[in-house]
């Protein structure tokens, strides 16, 4: 949650940031930025006056050295398999990823080899048609898109071996952890909770995965069907991916539709309707079978592609919108800008306009007890 605040007086200890402080920090470290112990509301730890330099995706070219340090040197204490120098991670690989392969993909195959090619010409290839080219084009999309999502680095954060020292003693609490905090981003109150499995304050939108026992930054959700968290580093690649599934789908049934047409059209003549069309259909279990299973799929991604849709317009993750975050949110710069760092420039903690990195150890007077209680980023 958020409440709107006015900025206060520049203080003489904020006025100017040192070369340093504005310098550009490494792409995705500038998430890790908002984690420093020492911030203070009274006190802008840093400012960044520029966006991260962007750069290539983590599966190319690796998480920064940061990153990489903790997923490579045996400091890495989670749950998922780390590979690739930290480009690839996997989490529960069986049941989930391979059953979800095997659920596809068998389907998959046999259409390609015994449903598609009976609306083509007998000596026609599949790439003959606009329909089997754009089919075999979309399902290879596919396949690339569910290994990138799957099995991509998500944005794991690295861990803390202890509670930063200075945090102790003035900021623990009664069981010994350290108290939440209060972060100001884009003029706006959010709450930022310290995790006690990680030993950091999460980084601005970050949670951790209880399924796979990581911080991850940007975190979106725990995807079953994948194995992996959806997160900072592939959320683009879920979302091209169920984008690309909706399409193929609706031209499986559309393919479904013209075999069972041309047969009925065939059997019973030109006059041939809807009853005709039922009647052939149920008289080829094989195609009613593939239908009901595409219709099922179909209204599943095309639901998720919708409700995706409308939270990246809104610059939200499915966890913040699920539990209803902000009052007013401070990452919603409007469609357009939102769009654009979601896919473009995901290193981007802001859409626009720099990064002031600023915390408050004690409840905001605007903010009541019960509403800062609840939540992982906001109060409400």
């Amino acid at each position: 949650q958020g409440l709107r605040v006015c900025p206060g007086p520049q203080s003489p200890s904020n006025r100017g940031s040192t070369a340093g402080e504005r310098a550009r920090s490494p792409a995705m470290s500038r998430y890790l930025e908002y984690s420093d112990p020492k911030a203070h509301l009274g006190h802008v730890a840093r400012t960044f006056k520029d966006p991260p330099k962007a750069r290539l995706p983590v599966f190319l070219v690796g998480p920064e050295a940061e990153f990489k340090g903790y997923l490579t040197n045996g400091e890495y204490r989670g749950g998922s398999r780390v590979c690739g120098g930290g480009r690839f991670v996997t989490g529960q690989l069986w049941p989930n990823s391979i059953s979800t392969v095997f659920m596809t993909v068998v389907p998959g195959a046999c259409y390609f080899a015994f449903i598609l090619p009976q609306i083509l010409d007998p000596d026609e290839m599949l790439f003959g048609s606009f329909l089997g080219a754009s089919q075999t084009v979309l399902a290879g999309v596919i396949l690339i898109f569910f290994t990138l999502a799957s099995c991509t680095n998500p944005g794991i954060v690295p861990r803390n071996a202890s509670i930063p020292k200075e945090l102790v003693p003035n900021y623990l609490g009664p069981d010994g952890q350290p108290l939440g905090r209060f972060l100001r981003i884009n003029g706006i109150h959010v709450k930022q909770k310290f995790c006690a499995t990680c030993n950091i304050f999460r980084p601005p939108r970050s949670k951790h995965c209880s399924s796979c026992d990581n911080c991850v930054l940007r975190f979106d959700h725990h995807c079953a069907w994948l194995g992996n968290c959806i997160g900072l580093h592939n959320y683009r690649y879920f979302v091209f991916l169920i984008y690309c599934s909706t399409v193929f789908l609706i031209e499986c049934i559309y393919v479904v539709d013209r075999i069972v047409r041309n047969v009925s059209l065939s059997t019973y003549g030109p006059d041939a309707g809807t009853i005709e069309w039922c009647l052939t259909l149920v008289q080829t279990p094989n195609l009613v079978g593939f239908l009901m299973y595409c219709i099922v799929l179909v209204v599943a991604v095309l639901l998720l592609s919708i409700y995706h849709t409308v939270i990246v317009l809104q610059n939200l993750t499915t966890n913040e919108h699920v539990r209803n975050y902000y009052r007013e949110n401070p990452f919603d710069f409007g469609p357009p800008r939102n769009c654009l760092q979601i896919y473009w420039y995901p290193e981007r903690v802001l859409a626009e306009g720099e990064d002031r990195v600023e915390a408050d150890y004690g409840p905001h007077p605007s903010i009541s007890d019960d509403e800062s209680d609840r939540g992982d980023l906001g109060a409400r």
